[in-house]
């Protein structure tokens, strides 16, 4: 996530209109329209930014950490519980309300908080199917059937476009412990640009493979998986990623495995 998304995420998170942050931070609205835009890269105001919204300043200037400090965390439950348990309410109905809200506010601080939400997103599954054209390959195409439901709220804690996202089926240990054979993962198609050390569903030749990549001087990539004994690392050129058909789906954001 770069830093225009972050701010985006932020202000969103925080409830705010680009106006009243730029209002509270004491900058123009456009000044916050061109960070989130992208147009502008780096800004003197991002330590006050991150205090309006309520997130870690280091998490929004680097993307380090977490949205939300430890510190923010526990001075917000520590809030929450004290209004729930002073607060003056007399009648069921506002103090069924003040708890939902309450409720609300504190799944928000993590990101992979338990959602409450029935709102689920229909994510389909990549699969592999027999290439028409030459019954010794394997194309991959989307499953008509399958599919996995995943809360909208996860997806929007993400910040990833539930139209942009397809689940993939773990086959094989190469990637044990961490994801066992059968596990699913759900991949953002978006993000297809390699970050060293970030897990990728990738189209080798027409067969599905997630791995943990890392890039190699002039175009080439290395291919990891967490099971190294049985599985070391793959190396790949620019000219062999061409020859070998590999394309990059996208980041793998969530994971479920089974055991």
């Amino acid at each position: 996530m770069n830093l225009s998304e972050r701010i985006k995420l932020a202000r969103r998170n925080a409830n705010l209109t680009q106006s009243e942050l730029a209002q509270r931070v004491g900058i123009a609205q456009t000044a916050i329209s061109q960070l989130e835009s992208g147009k502008t890269l780096r800004s003197s105001y991002l330590i006050q930014i991150a205090q309006e919204c309520g997130v870690n300043s280091l998490w929004l200037q680097t993307g380090d950490g977490e949205m939300h400090s430890a510190e923010d965390k526990n001075a917000l439950w520590r809030a929450a519980a004290d209004e729930l348990v002073f607060g003056e309410h007399v009648e069921d109905a506002p103090l069924n309300n003040a708890i939902r809200k309450k409720i609300e506010a504190l799944q928000a601080v993590s990101r992979y908080a338990p959602s409450n939400s029935l709102l689920t997103a229909e994510i389909p599954y990549l699969i592999e199917l027999d290439d028409p054209t030459d019954p010794k390959r394997t194309v991959i195409e989307l499953s008509a059937t399958a599919h996995v439901d995943l809360s909208d709220e996860i997806l929007e804690k993400q910040g990833v476009d539930p139209l942009r996202v397809v689940a993939v089926a773990i086959s094989g240990n190469s990637m044990s412990p961490v994801l066992h054979d059968g596990s699913t993962v759900i991949v953002h198609l978006e993000e297809t640009l390699v970050v060293d050390g970030k897990m990728y569903a990738i189209d080798h030749g027409g067969q599905i493979r997630v791995k943990s990549l890392y890039r190699l001087p002039g175009g080439g990539i290395r291919m990891r998986s967490y099971n190294l004994p049985e599985h070391p690392d793959e190396t790949y050129s620019a000219d062999e990623i061409e020859e070998a058909r590999i394309k990059i789906i996208g980041r793998v954001f969530w994971g479920a495995t089974f055991f």
